[in-house]
């Protein structure tokens, strides 16, 4: 373990996946011996997708709920001082319903929907879906050609949005491109556009809300129970 470096003025509130209150809660029921971490583990503190009674941090659609922290996460990297990630094939349990404790990528105020990123499990706030990728792209049929980058990456399963692109289109396939400039297929045609204003998000849609307001990169409540 290393040298402490830091002394906090104020004891943390909680750890990511704690709960948040004595409110009812519910968990995703699960067959003997299921839900177990999937292949590369299951991080404590985030969204989780099952599959074959295996829970892992990404997916496609809503998530199935959040992992709770039950001090099942095992620190396996030399000289680590923590780990929140459950290993392959350990019991994991994923709630559906609750309050619980979570680290927010975005600023979050009171009332604000709650998205988990469908590569990470990662938690973000706002009123519509974070963006994941802003900059300038032409389209013609199925293909995006991304020209500029004012933010961020573009990753296949990101849902795109722009004047004249369809309401759920997604990222099906890399061209060219790889995260920046470069073509990119999409699951539907919008046809021939000139190159405009473009972004892509990440992230599904939740059945929590925000229950409290934190700067990004903070402990936010969340909740099913309304805010």
């Amino acid at each position: 373990m290393s040298f402490q470096t830091t002394v906090n003025l104020q004891q943390a509130p909680a750890v990511a996946g704690d709960f948040a209150s004595a409110n009812p809660r519910a968990n995703v029921l699960a067959g003997e011996g299921a839900l177990v971490a999937d292949t590369g583990g299951c991080v404590v503190g985030r969204f989780a997708w099952l599959s074959s009674e295996k829970a892992k941090n990404s997916g496609t659609g809503s998530p199935a709920g959040f992992v709770h922290r039950e001090m099942n996460a095992l620190i396996t990297t030399f000289l680590a001082d923590s780990s929140n990630t459950v290993l392959q094939g350990y019991p994991v349990t994923v709630y559906n319903e609750g309050d619980f404790w979570a680290k927010t990528l975005t600023t979050a105020i009171r009332g604000d929907n709650v998205y988990a990123d469908h590569n990470t499990g990662a938690v973000a706030a706002g009123s519509a879906k974070p963006s994941t990728f802003v900059g300038t792209a032409s389209f013609a049929t199925n293909v995006m050609t991304v020209t500029a980058v004012t933010s961020g990456t573009v990753k296949v399963g990101d849902y795109v949005t722009s004047a004249g692109v369809a309401a759920g289109t997604t990222v099906t396939a890399l061209g060219t491109g790889t995260g920046g400039t470069g073509t990119y297929t999409l699951s539907t045609s919008p046809g021939t556009i000139t190159a405009q204003a473009a972004t892509t998000s990440s992230y599904e849609t939740t059945n929590f809300k925000c229950a409290s307001a934190v700067a990004a990169n903070e402990l936010v409540k969340i909740s099913t129970w309304g805010a």
